[in-house]
């Protein structure tokens, strides 16, 4: 999002409202502080989010479809994994003790909050059922089970999850859902969302508004 489509945004929305346009004003824009950030993949010019996320939460450019881990990683083989993950800015809040947290309207397996806690050379291995894609999957580990296993890696682990993307977390059987009627993704067997309540007794799991 650079700043021409920031530009065409704030006239769009402002003419939305019936104005000329370029005297509006997003809400972004009244923030205190601003500032702007480049970043790219290291293999190709068009860059994905999953490259680009990435390098915002590390600090390191790395290339398109992997998540969380250098450039030097062919996508789809994990054997080279071991040196070359990169600790998050959420990792990193956890090892000083903060709360941390994904708030996300895609996918919470998808790239881009996946790049806040997700190590994995192949952005499309959400959850176990997506193996086959993977050339070489010794030493990964999914990134449905990645967000949940976080509490072994760092600190305590995240305390808000919010997001899309149940199918990723639960069993592929029907009924696997809390409404009786859903079936998930994944084949061995774990059903990720008992497991976090059991990570976190004090904790809840949402799945619609009247649960809340």
């Amino acid at each position: 999002m650079g700043i021409s489509t920031i530009t065409a945004a704030r006239i769009y929305a402002g003419q939305m409202q019936g104005k000329p346009g370029e005297e509006n004003i997003l809400f972004f824009e009244k923030f205190p502080y601003l500032a702007l950030a480049k970043t790219y993949n290291t293999n190709q010019q068009t860059p994905d989010s999953a490259g680009t996320m990435t390098a915002m939460m590390t600090g390191m450019k790395t290339k398109a479809g992997i998540i969380g881990v250098g450039q030097d990683m062919i996508r789809t083989n994990c054997s080279s994994i071991t040196g070359n993950t990169l600790t998050t800015a959420l990792e990193h809040a956890e090892q000083i003790g903060m709360s941390t947290g994904v708030v996300s309207t895609a996918r919470l397996t998808h790239a881009t909050p996946a790049a806040t806690y997700a190590h994995v050379p192949e952005r499309n291995f959400e959850d176990d059922r997506d193996i086959s894609i993977m050339t070489n999957a010794t030493g990964c580990k999914d990134i449905a089970a990645q967000l949940i296993d976080l509490k072994d890696r760092y600190g305590d682990g995240l305390e808000v999850a919010l997001g899309g993307g149940r199918k990723n977390f639960i069993r592929r059987v029907h009924g696997a859902g809390p409404e009786n009627g859903g079936m998930g993704e994944s084949e061995d067997g774990r059903d990720l969302t008992t497991e976090w309540l059991a990570h976190y007794p004090n904790s809840a799991y949402v799945w619609n508004q009247a649960s809340i």
